[in-house]
């Protein structure tokens, strides 16, 4: 038995080995072929970093009722079969929609270069070149973590690279392939769940305790999202971007099942969030007074969930109508002219709506499953359960 676990602990550190080489492996990659694009065919469009080098012309254009603002710029073309060269471009951008985005000297842009069946290259501004000052905003995000939380945000960080990883390779190409997207996304779900919690929080009863909670909480999230869009004959097709992907492209994806996957991913954040802190709440309190009922530390530690809902809730709320601030205005404009009623019935509006309800159900559920298991362990169970646990740490130590 020692010599099966010594095996699988190194068989375990070798894949986080792995794993920490399949991201820099995956960064070297796209940092390579970003910085140098392969040679293009000579009648191909191409785009490529440019460094603006001069702003011969700056200002407003005005013909008749329209006005726009205009700029002539000379680019440095810093990539390509074109590196070195130096084009002036006209760049305009239209005030009508209530901003100007000017270019200045010593920016970087993106260049559009299309070529005409003579061999003439005409060049265009695409848009403003924004990897490079991401890179910073993401720098100072990490640093943060790292300052208010110590050793703990290095978990955090490893668990939200696992999250993307699992999103990139996992969920995403088997959409693409057509497979059932709610299957899919909860299979996703489950392995995020695992991996990100024991990398965050570490491997504990209280842990444990809040991923089982989660995952019972995320099965009844599923049951009521697929529930909640028959009983309502939504499709999946409100949002604008899944009836682009149904009709633009050739992959056949279920729409209904990639909303109740949205669902499901989205919920599963707020989910893990609320049964972990209810898990290390009940197992405190149960440390203080080992010897109370299981029902008095239940009622006690549900009062502490309540707050908790609460606040998740108007949380959820508020992240679903921040994304749909748009469609907000849009409603409240109302330029056709529409009853309210049938804006209400429209499937965008009800699409958010069992967002909303659904997710704020989830985790309404996730306090008293949870509460119930982590008080039992906690006064009852807690030496068996935490004989696996012992057990468990040891394999990944």
């Amino acid at each position: 038995m020692h010599l099966l676990m010594k095996i699988f602990s190194k068989f375990f550190k070798l894949s986080i080995f792995l794993f920490l080489f399949l991201i820099a492996s995956l960064f070297i990659f796209l940092h390579r072929s970003h910085a140098e694009p392969p040679d293009q065919l000579d009648y191909e469009e191409t785009y490529v970093r440019g460094y603006v080098t001069q702003v011969v012309h700056q200002g407003a254009q005005h013909f008749g009722s329209v006005s726009t603002y205009a700029e002539t710029l000379r680019v440095n073309i810093l990539e390509g079969k074109d590196k070195g060269k130096i084009v002036t471009i006209g760049y305009t951008s239209d005030p009508t929609l209530g901003t100007i985005q000017r270019i200045n000297e010593g920016d970087t842009v993106i260049v559009d270069s299309k070529p005409d069946p003579t061999g003439k290259v005409s060049y265009f501004i695409y848009e403003i070149y924004r990897v490079n000052t991401l890179l910073w905003l993401l720098g100072g995000f990490i640093l943060l973590i790292l300052l208010v939380t110590g050793k703990k945000g290095i978990g955090a960080l490893l668990g939200l690279a696992v999250s993307i990883l699992i999103i990139s390779l996992y969920i995403i190409p088997h959409l693409i392939l057509g497979e059932n997207p709610l299957l899919i996304c909860l299979i996703g779900g489950c392995m995020i769940l695992l991996f990100t919690t024991y990398i965050a929080h570490g491997v504990s009863t209280k842990t444990t305790v809040a991923i089982i909670g989660t995952a019972l909480s995320l099965l009844l999230t599923v049951f009521l999202a697929e529930f909640s869009t028959n009983f309502m004959h939504i499709l999946g097709l409100g949002n604008q971007d899944l009836y682009d992907l149904q009709i633009g492209t050739a992959q056949k994806i279920n729409p209904q099942g990639l909303l109740l996957g949205s669902i499901l991913i989205g919920t599963l954040g707020a989910l893990n969030d609320i049964t972990t802190t209810q898990a290390i709440t009940i197992f405190t309190l149960a440390k203080e007074n080992p010897k109370q009922h299981i029902s008095h530390l239940f009622f006690k530690s549900m009062y502490i969930g309540r707050e908790h809902i609460a606040s998740l809730i108007n949380t959820l709320v508020l992240a679903y109508a921040g994304t749909s601030l748009g469609i907000f205005i849009f409603f409240a404009l109302n330029p056709a002219k529409l009853p309210l009623w049938l804006i209400l019935n429209d499937e965008t509006t009800m699409e958010e709506i069992i967002r909303t309800l659904v997710g704020s159900a989830g985790l309404i559920l996730a306090v008293p499953i949870t509460t119930f298991i982590a008080c039992y362990i906690a006064l009852r169970g807690k030496k068996w359960f935490s004989t696996g646990i012992y057990y468990a740490k040891q394999i990944i130590e």
